[in-house]
């Protein structure tokens, strides 16, 4: 039973867009790297192209890129039925839990397997159309089935076990996040205790090849032997463990939860939707509107802001910036690090959150009953809009604050009017750009997972251009001279009307995401 269940999943992904999105981009991004020395991210830049260690690293550095991949198909593998509706189908039947849930991980974990093979893939193709050749096959079975395949199995471990235990799509991704946060902390040099705990195998590898001579890195891939093994040998039996723990949730959880009816949703509405018709009768129009926006905008802002994925997200967004602002003394020094340092956070609360605001009502059935008001059709879109921004704020006033408590901590003086001036303002003005270019894709996009694809795309774009040095703010969505920092510390000149224009573009998309017909999931 387990085995046709883990086909049937196997076939969903492989006839889903993620799976093909992502071999799609893995193969550009790889022959891109070989191509272009900028993009070469956390890869060696010198040796030969399919070297051995060329190689071996490319796929230790995949493997880790993978792991938001790892968490979307095994998180969705895992959630499929209760977000669609059919938890109560599926829990109707006498499917055991304990094996449907394995099933479903073997399907997906197979699937992101198979997904990334486009890495070597687009390393020997790359190779044999750049003159390089494809390279040393014993590299390639050590970087895929000693070193990849292993993190692939962790990864997909840990957010099976996630899921389960948070029930939500954003318990992976928080997991993927602050495993990609806590492993950019750390480095591939120290003991060999350190090598050991290193769950990607970077320092174990570079420790079996410390002395190495570039010719020799090119020619031989480390052996599999001492710490390598040890190391391999350690992190699949912590998946293991990871994978009986999710067999254990799974089981305890029994039969899927059933979906809240829409009225219990309602419920939460029922003073909005009691004190609307005496709206439409004492209120000109505008004034409905407006205290329709405002209602919704702070309903949403507060159902967010209250969440744990939210709170979790701050506090990795104020740690990293505390510790940056800690290395300086000043207000300038410290706004500077501040802006340097609280970046990705926004950037992960705008591309999730937007599309969770903006597919509420149709993943909980209300839509419907919300089209059937007589409230305008922008009104949702402005809602969602207003809920983002507030939320937006918020993070600017928390890092803000952070900030300057670090500063007086140091003995300093910090200036409110600066912090304001400074880093408050811009970098919400900055960050409620992006939010509305993440609705209004959403907008465009047939379901929520297509809208977080075509932000990601995006974020790989711009990425990629700044590698090639394309930063000219006249077409770089949101950018400005100086960027990020304000005028007051880059001393760049004409700053303003760059915002004004990119604030048109903004308001441009705002209107075309409110005229545009809404799509149920």
């Amino acid at each position: 039973m387990i085995a046709r269940l883990a086909w049937l999943e196997l076939r969903q992904q492989l006839g889903g867009r993620v799976f093909w999105i992502v071999f799609a981009v893995s193969v550009l991004m790889v022959t891109g790297a070989m191509a272009i020395d900028e993009l070469r991210v956390g890869l060696p830049r010198s040796g030969a192209l399919t070297g051995a260690a060329a190689i071996v690293r490319t796929h230790q550095v995949w493997s880790l890129f993978f792991l938001f991949t790892a968490a979307a198909m095994v998180g969705e593998a895992v959630l499929r039925d209760r977000t669609s509706g059919f938890a109560e189908l599926v829990g109707a039947t006498p499917v055991n839990p304990r094996a449907y849930a394995l099933g479903r991980f073997a399907g997906a974990t197979g699937a992101l397997l198979l997904c990334f093979l486009s890495v070597p893939a687009a390393l020997a193709a790359g190779g044999v159309l750049l003159g390089a050749g494809p390279g040393s096959a014993a590299a390639y079975v050590l970087g895929w089935g000693a070193l990849a395949m292993p993190n692939l199995l962790l990864s997909a471990a840990l957010f099976f076990a996630l899921a389960l235990a948070t029930r939500s799509m954003a318990g992976c991704l928080i997991g993927a996040a602050a495993v990609l946060t806590l492993y950019g902390l750390a480095g591939e040099s120290g003991p060999e205790w350190a090598a050991l705990a290193d769950p990607f195998g970077f320092a174990a590898v570079a420790q079996v090849t410390s002395g190495w001579s570039a010719a020799r890195l090119d020619a031989a891939a480390p052996p599999f032997v001492g710490v390598v093994l040890a190391n391999r040998v350690f992190w699949l039996g912590v998946a293991i463990a990871l994978l009986g723990l999710a067999v254990w949730l799974a089981g305890r959880g029994g039969r899927p939860t059933r979906r809240p009816a829409p009225a219990a949703i309602l419920v939460n509405r029922s003073d909005a939707a009691s004190e609307q018709p005496r709206l439409l009768r004492s209120a000109a129009p505008w004034r409905v509107t407006l205290r329709q926006i405002l209602w919704q905008a702070r309903f949403e802002s507060a159902r967010i802001i209250r969440t744990p994925v939210f709170a979790v997200l701050l506090l990795l967004g104020l740690a990293n910036a505390v510790a940056a602002a800690a290395r300086v003394t000043g207000t300038p020094a410290t706004v500077e690090a501040l802006t340097r340092s609280f970046q990705l956070v926004p950037v992960v609360v705008v591309l999730f959150f937007a599309g969770e605001l903006f597919w509420a009502e149709s993943e909980h059935r209300v839509a419907p009953l919300i089209a059937a008001t007589p409230a305008r059709a922008s009104v949702p879109v402005l809602a969602k809009l207003a809920a983002l921004a507030l939320i937006l704020v918020s993070l600017a006033v928390a890092s803000g604050a952070a900030g300057a408590a670090t500063e007086v901590i140091q003995g300093g003086t910090p200036s409110a009017v600066a912090y304001l001036s400074w880093y408050v303002l811009p970098r919400w003005y900055d960050w409620l750009l992006l939010g509305v270019l993440a609705l209004f894709l959403q907008s465009l996009a047939a379901n929520k997972i297509a809208g977080w694809g075509y932000m990601v795309f995006y974020l790989i774009g711009s990425l990629a251009l700044n590698r090639l040095g394309w930063q000219d703010p006249h077409y770089r969505y949101g950018s400005y001279p100086g960027a990020p920092l304000p005028p007051a510390l880059s001393g760049a000149p004409g700053v303003g009307w760059y915002r004004l224009g990119w604030g048109l573009v903004a308001l441009a998309m705002v209107v075309l995401a409110c005229r545009r017909p809404r799509r149920p999931v």
